[in-house]
């Protein structure tokens, strides 16, 4: 909380307390796969970045422009995706009258204005990337990186993902099991979430998506899935381990690639290990250890700027709060 002051005369003055509010950042790691039989140079996540700076696309409803900013922190970047939308844009309402009215703006030349900040570790390879429903998602900056890669770089071609850092690596921990007795998935506020989901879907989405909607109409606060085999001599192999991992992985690129990993009230696994001497049913959360960070920037009801400077003093200071924990991830 920042104090400030105003003078109203020779020997009074106002107390002004400047609320902050919180802007969520995702710890995600980058990965870059190619073809088996590229033979080209493989560019880096770093590489990439650098060929990103300055550049502008169109997204949907959307504009996105790309830029880094000056960091003294070392091998790190530093950017920020500004989004500006001048499609779709909602109406003022009068709160005394009822009455609305068009934002009086030109959307030829103009729009609202939104932005995501980024920090990435070249030498971890971890990008921390804030949270904005209004801005650039992950995966829409993934397709924004692609669509202009392929302009300049037609022969180089990647397939990019951000896939989120665990302070414990739950997720290869269910890999390794051999036996999958129960997966359980509760999701917060499905009307919040039935957007995520694209037109082309596989048919584990499309369940996500149907009980996302069936929980909208009944005005659920949550919708819970759960699948079970009650006793392991009479289904010796489980449940379905492509089902069980297809099932997680949607929910994670549909999800939390998207932004709301904080609408996921549960993702749980259990099963036994692969070990024959450990018989003990294992329970997995796998999302209970992803970082949930957050920094603060002040709270402006009539923004006139994206307050990038406080954007990135919040990223870079929250990057060298974490970083301890991070240098133990990778030891």
């Amino acid at each position: 909380m920042q104090l400030r002051w105003r003078s109203c005369g020779l020997n009074f003055y106002i107390l002004y307390i400047m609320k902050k509010k919180k802007r969520h950042i995702d710890v995600l790691s980058t990965k870059l796969a190619f073809a088996e039989d590229y033979t080209l140079k493989k560019p880096t996540f770093a590489e990439i970045l650098h060929f990103m700076n300055g550049k502008e696309r169109r997204h949907s409803d959307k504009i996105f422009e790309f830029s880094l900013l000056k960091s003294t922190i070392s091998n790190c970047i530093v950017g920020i995706v500004e989004t500006t939308q001048d499609k779709d844009i909602p109406p003022i309402k009068n709160k005394n009258t009822k009455q609305y009215s068009q934002v009086n703006i030109d959307p030829t030349i103009q729009g609202l204005a939104f932005a995501n900040i980024f920090l990435y570790d070249i030498k971890k390879n971890i990008l921390l990337y804030e949270i904005n429903k209004n801005g650039c998602f992950p995966n829409q900056l993934i397709d924004f990186i692609y669509a202009q890669w392929r302009i300049d770089n037609e022969d180089i071609k990647f397939d990019l993902s951000f896939p989120p850092v665990f302070r414990k690596n739950e997720y290869q921990r269910m890999l390794q099991m051999n036996y999958y007795k129960k997966i359980v998935v509760e999701l917060y506020n499905p009307i919040e979430l039935i957007n995520c989901f694209d037109e082309k879907i596989n048919s584990l989405e499309n369940v996500l998506k149907r009980n996302l909607e069936i929980g909208a109409k009944t005005n659920a606060d949550t919708i819970k899935l759960e699948q079970m085999v009650m006793i392991k001599r009479l289904k010796p192999t489980g449940l379905s381990r492509s089902t069980v991992k297809n099932l997680i992985d949607a929910v994670k690129v549909n999800i939390v690639d998207k932004g709301f990993s904080r609408n996921i009230k549960t993702l749980k696994v259990e099963g036994y290990s692969a070990d024959p001497e450990d018989t003990a049913i294992k329970p997995i959360d796998i999302f209970a250890d992803t970082f949930k960070e957050y920094f603060k920037i002040t709270e402006i009801l009539v923004q006139s700027d994206v307050q990038k400077i406080e954007r990135k003093k919040g990223i870079e200071a929250l990057y060298l709060k974490i970083l301890p924990e991070l240098i133990q991830l990778q030891r």
